[in-house]
């Protein structure tokens, strides 16, 4: 009976399906030609059963994994305002990639099978 067991689990194991396959993404972002030194990117499914996927920017270049598909991207960073304070006398921050690539993203990738995956983004201020 044991073994009938055993044999019985490895034969579920192996015929199982290990599920979406993962992919590595990575790139380079920058805003006016100038590296984005530091910030976040979101790749979100077109197909909605699929999890946002996210990483930092660090430097200008970001990595992440990613499921086979069809995403819309948004970027995001932040920076200190010189001679501005907050409400509460802390530092002011202010978001200076604009809107069109992150809150109301027009930012896409395609990330396939078999493929090197480098997606870059090169984002204007204008």
């Amino acid at each position: 009976m044991r073994t009938f067991l055993i044999i019985g689990c490895f034969l579920l194991v192996i015929g199982c399906d290990s599920g979406t396959k993962v992919f590595d993404v990575t790139g380079k972002i920058s805003l006016d030609g100038v590296p984005v030194e530091k910030g976040d990117i979101t790749f979100r499914a077109e197909n909605s059963s699929t999890p946002p996927q996210g990483s930092n920017i660090k430097e200008g270049t970001y990595k992440i994994k990613a499921n086979e598909g069809k995403y819309k991207v948004e970027i995001t960073a932040t920076r200190l305002v010189p001679g501005k304070k907050g409400p509460m006398g802390e530092p002011a921050i202010e978001e200076f990639i604009p809107a069109k690539y992150n809150t109301k993203t027009t930012l896409g990738a395609d990330v396939k099978n078999n493929a090197k995956n480098e997606i870059n983004f090169d984002l204007s201020a204008k």
